[in-house]
């Protein structure tokens, strides 16, 4: 017990060893990091070639927008004499449009707003393709949210 005791405490003072001087690191590179800032380039003469300073492991990137993607496109626009039109080519920006998939919520709700009279559960089931208990957990929901109203003993209309 007395040999495991003390390869423990040797383990623990190693580790703050090592604490200690990842800390001493950090603090030498913030230092490197700070005068590099604060230097202005006022010559393409007075570059000066420097080690860069080692990163940090372990910080996490910041998260980068990318610019949506440029589209060549002609666009008419009248000249300045305002006689006659140019077709003057410009760069539009063009965003593509996300294809999203509807819920199952919405399209349960769609199938019940397109039958006027009412939809069961088993016709839902095989519209969709969904389990028993998914729709009726979904009209339930839809029904104490008052999108859906139930016309009789098992049939479901818009609200």
């Amino acid at each position: 017990m007395t040999s495991m005791k003390k390869d423990f405490q040797a383990v623990v003072k190693g580790l703050k060893a090592l604490a200690k001087k990842t800390e001493q690191m950090v603090k030498k590179v913030d230092k490197l990091e700070k005068p590099k800032a604060a230097q202005k380039r006022t010559t393409k003469a007075k570059v000066k070639t420097t080690a860069k300073p080692k990163r940090r492991t372990g910080l996490k990137k910041k998260a980068t927008r990318k610019a949506p993607a440029r589209k060549t496109v002609a666009r008419k626009t009248k000249a300045r004499t305002g006689r006659k039109a140019i077709l003057r080519k410009t760069k539009a920006v063009v965003r593509k449009t996300k294809t999203t998939t509807a819920t199952a919520t919405a399209k349960v709700l769609r199938l019940v707003r397109s039958c006027k009279k009412g939809i069961g559960v088993a016709g839902l089931k095989k519209k969709t393709r969904y389990g028993d208990k998914r729709i009726k957990e979904i009209l339930s929901k839809a029904f104490a949210q008052r999108k859906v109203r139930r016309v009789g003993r098992g049939l479901y209309a818009a609200a």
